[in-house]
């Protein structure tokens, strides 16, 4: 059964240089964007901060702006990121290495717990006014900063957040909880990342093995420690060892039962515009991963043997907020 669910490829791992960088060849990464586009998807998603820069500046010379959708994120990594003139003049770094005057969506890449709210939202507007994004995005809000975004928006006259991007997979479903229903409320989709937790439901990632470097879990780079913060302890490999057990007697890969799930038996609905964001490292790696989107839903002990992996790792399931 053919899915209908959004797919968009999420770019952090390309860019000339930087910390988390894996495919620093254009000529290739124009090659995973070709490959992309031929499965019928069209839209891109990539940040200020992946990459140190890199990430945009190799997509603006790819001139993937004037082929995809795209969405990009400005990130507070200090308190105070979001005021008013900082965040404009990261944004116009954005726009700059993207070689384009405007994105389909702009996402406030995390809440700035050292900016109000409201200053910073009065410079979003501005940007909006100005014509340099289409929709606006939050990522990584609590559910009651949702709301409390929304409704300065709304008692302002100020652009709306239509669009959630938030952590999301069969054993990491604590958006769940509240914010599902809070999105739903104001009318906002969802857009997940970590669909296979950053590729922990392979089989062969085994939990006090040595990881390669420069791969998604290497403790020495900045994006490796934070991934191996999300998933790398021992609950949450001993959860999955059941659902390799069960997904192999079907003859399908883990992988394929995390991404098949997230289309046929998540909380997600396609019919609402809901989105899965998935990663490349490679041609091969970004092809299997958006056939299995493809495939229909899974065997029903498939999705049992997920339900108890999640209830065993859910003690240790990493927050959706920042």
């Amino acid at each position: 059964m053919p899915s209908n669910m959004r797919v968009i490829l999420g770019t952090m791992t390309f860019g000339y240089s930087g910390d988390g960088v894996r495919i620093t060849d254009a000529a290739k990464v124009k090659e995973v964007l070709e490959t992309f586009k031929s499965f019928g998807h069209d839209e891109l998603d990539t940040a200020r901060m992946y990459c140190g820069g890199s990430t945009e500046q190799m997509l603006g010379d790819l001139k993937a702006p004037q082929e995809f959708k795209l969405a990009t994120k400005v990130y507070p990594v200090q308190p105070g990121d979001h005021e008013p003139e900082k965040l404009k003049a990261t944004f116009a770094k954005s726009l700059e290495a993207l070689q384009t005057k405007k994105v389909d969506i702009f996402y406030l890449h995390a809440p700035d717990h050292g900016t109000p709210f409201e200053k910073t939202l009065r410079a979003v507007q501005d940007l909006y006014e100005a014509g340099h994004f289409t929709e606006l995005g939050l990522s990584n809000f609590l559910s009651w900063e949702v709301t409390e975004v929304y409704y300065i928006c709304k008692q302002n006259g100020w652009v709306l957040p239509t669009v959630y991007q938030g952590m999301y997979n069969a054993i990491t479903r604590d958006v769940e909880h509240d914010l599902f229903s809070c999105l739903k409320k104001f009318n906002i989709r969802f857009y997940a990342y970590n669909p296979i937790a950053g590729g922990a439901f392979s089989p062969n990632r085994k939990f006090r093995e040595e990881v390669e470097a420069g791969s998604r879990f290497d403790p020495t780079t900045t994006p490796g420690k934070r991934y191996r913060e999300r998933y790398w302890n021992e609950t949450f490999f001993s959860a999955m060892e059941h659902v390799h057990s069960v997904a192999e007697k079907h003859n399908i890969s883990s992988v394929d039962v995390a991404l098949r799930w997230m289309v046929h038996h998540s909380g997600m609905d396609a019919a609402k515009g809901d989105a899965v964001i998935i990663g490349a490292s490679s041609i091969d790696h970004m092809t299997q991963n958006l056939k299995a989107l493809q495939s229909g839903p899974l065997p029903e002990d498939i999705v049992t043997a997920l339900d108890e992996a999640w209830m065993k790792a859910k003690p240790v399931c990493p927050v959706y907020f920042r």
